[in-house]
């Protein structure tokens, strides 16, 4: 009630006299903690970085949002979300310059599902209303500075909060739901270096020089039983006006995944499986914390994960293993050949004081295993570590 009643005042003055601000709801989490990691690249000459900080964001991002429905009759609702993403530790915007990085959506919604238009994330990922991947880690999404092996550090994920999208979702039927999405890319003006030449090229929306990107999944739950499917491609840009990177991505990217979790009271367990082609090693975030991003070709492989959460002592247990296996796409020449290969497992605890107010602590170790067929001062056979500890508190209003 204090949150819909602080909404409505706050809008009223912008919206005086209007019939739907009663209905906005003003929601938000603030998450801080102190985060510690080691690093250590594996290098000639290079020594391992250890970092102790005050962290924003460990569990799940701080942000703040307004979202709202209003009843047409009928069956009929339409409805916004709008939410911005903020970091705890200095203030600042978590995207400078976008407001509502997170979500900015508008949705209509009725017997026939719901479709929603605006700035959307994408079901392989976890932010915005939706993400649906966290359904394969008893993680989620969570604790990714901590580097813990949660969906997305396993799993790679192409895109995140996407630009001009349109997403639709069927109603619930036998335990069912089905998603699909088309963002049509960005338009943006090309820019300049500061010595004046070109840094960017010119994207417009819907067309070759923008990448675009398609989806289509499903989840299905049933009692202890949920499960997860999906299937994305990015369409790689390929025309570029000012010459700027000016190799296309002829080849597009794939990714298939599915998993979920089965509940069994005394534990919950968790396990999920993905394939992925023509992607970007950075775009598994478990690579890039490791340093394995420094090649900068896309790859093929799988990857593997499985957790499982249980009570203890009051509070929740969390176990982790994750697995990525992965080699240079057709796309990359056979002089640039490499294989990578990713370990990582975590543990975790979360104790609520409150049902909106927690405390929590992980811990996770990862590995990597770079084989380069062609070393060069930068990249070549390496096996990088990463150690991450944190603990923090998160409140949701």
């Amino acid at each position: 009630m204090f949150k819909k009643s602080l909404a409505a005042v706050a809008l009223s003055g912008a919206f005086a006299g209007s019939a739907f601000a009663a209905d906005v709801t003003l929601y938000g989490v603030v998450d801080e903690g102190f985060l510690y990691t080691h690093k250590d690249a594996d290098k000639t000459d290079t020594d391992a970085v250890d970092k102790f900080e005050l962290r924003n964001g460990i569990q799940a991002g701080s942000r703040w949002g307004l979202k709202g429905t209003e009843d047409l009759g009928n069956g009929l609702k339409v409805g916004f979300i709008l939410e911005s993403g903020f970091n705890a530790d200095d203030g600042t915007q978590s995207v400078s310059g976008t407001m509502f990085n997170r979500e900015a959506s508008l949705n209509v919604m009725g017997p026939f599902g719901q479709l929603s238009l605006g700035k959307i994330g994408a079901i392989t990922q976890g932010t915005s209303s939706w993400g649906k991947v966290g359904a394969v880690s008893a993680f989620g999404t969570s604790y990714g500075a901590a580097n813990v092996g949660n969906a997305t550090n396993v799993f790679a994920a192409t895109v995140g909060v996407m630009d001009n999208t349109i997403a639709y979702q069927t109603p619930k039927f036998a335990g069912f739901t089905v998603y699909a999405q088309y963002s049509m890319g960005s338009s943006k003006a090309a820019t300049k270096d500061s010595t004046g030449g070109w840094a960017s090229n010119t994207q417009v929306e819907n067309e070759s020089s923008t990448d675009r990107y398609y989806a289509l999944g499903a989840t299905y739950a049933n009692g202890p039983v949920n499960l997860y499917f999906a299937v994305d491609s990015v369409n790689y840009a390929s025309y570029f006006d000012k010459n700027v990177n000016a190799v296309p991505n002829v080849d597009d990217s794939l990714t298939v995944a599915f998993g979920g979790s089965y509940d069994f009271s005394v534990v919950k367990v968790f396990a999920g499986a993905q394939y992925f082609d023509e992607v970007l090693v950075g775009k598994v975030s478990g690579l890039s914390n490791v340093g394995l991003d420094l090649l900068k070709n896309k790859m093929e492989g799988y990857a593997l994960q499985a957790s499982a959460s249980a009570p203890l002592a009051g509070g929740t247990g969390y176990f982790g293993v994750g697995y990525v296996d992965a080699s240079e796409a057709d796309s990359v020449a056979a002089s640039d050949a490499f294989d990578i290969k990713y370990y990582v497992a975590s543990v975790g605890y979360k104790y609520d004081l409150s049902k909106r107010t927690n405390v929590y602590g992980v811990l996770s170790y990862a590995k990597g295993d770079q084989d380069v067929t062609t070393a060069s001062a930068t990249v070549y056979d390496r096996k990088p570590s990463m150690v991450g500890f944190g603990i923090g508190l998160r409140h949701n209003f």
